[in-house]
């Protein structure tokens, strides 16, 4: 098969499928770098606010903070992995004041979750009226528990997730597909990770990964710290 032949076939039978996506669902948005957009979205919250705050849930050892220069960041994770992050469980934080942030930020987090919808409640009661919720998980990706490995969000469950635990309106919904066709193989130390291994096939590992990304508001005049 000619060079030219064998991109296009490639294209059709992945990037190239998106019309029919959009065909059959129409609230299908593609979103792009969600990494950069969750920068510029924190940039832009920055710029309008004064001393800013911010929560990372499940920040294990911070390495979200470089998204976030000027914010006064806290992170929280069940097994912090640096001092300055607290332990804390996000589905039942009662240490944490309500309307405490500005910004309650979490990445890769909630498919790790076991109870999502008392972290959702939790993550919306800690922001304050007025403040960002900037929320990214998986549609779709290989199991990989850490250490459990409980769920996946299409764009409308998650947004459900939050709109459920209370008066919050949706800024956006999407999904970053980037990495859709990557071979994910798993942890290369799989016998460490509790079984951290997908099965492997001609094709490779895991080539369906698809990143979710929710951001909302929560409605209400931003009363200050």
């Amino acid at each position: 098969m000619r060079p030219y032949r064998l991109a296009q076939t490639l294209f059709d039978a992945t990037l190239g499928r998106l019309p029919a996506y959009r065909a059959y669902s129409g609230d299908l948005n593609i979103l792009g770098d969600s990494r950069a957009l969750v920068a510029r979205l924190l940039a832009e919250e920055r710029a309008a606010r004064p001393a800013p705050s911010l929560l990372d849930a499940g920040a294990r050892r911070g390495e979200l903070r470089d998204l976030a220069p000027g914010f006064a960041y806290q992170g929280i994770d069940l097994s912090p992995e640096a001092p300055d992050i607290i332990r804390a469980d996000i589905c039942a934080c009662p240490d944490i004041a309500s309307d405490q942030f500005d910004v309650t930020l979490s990445c890769d987090l909630l498919e790790h979750v076991r109870q999502p919808f008392s972290a959702a409640s939790e993550l919306l009661r800690v922001n304050r009226p007025g403040g960002l919720l900037i929320h990214r998980t998986l549609f779709a990706y290989r199991y990989h528990p850490f250490p459990a490995d409980y769920w996946r969000f299409s764009a409308e469950g998650l947004e459900r997730l939050f709109l459920d635990a209370g008066d919050v309106e949706t800024v956006l919904k999407g999904y970053d597909i980037r990495a859709r066709r990557r071979d994910a193989r798993g942890h290369p130390n799989w016998r460490k990770t509790r079984g951290d291994r997908p099965p492997i096939d001609y094709l490779g590992g895991w080539r369906e990964n698809w990143r979710v990304l929710w951001v909302g508001r929560k409605r209400g005049t931003d009363r200050g710290p």
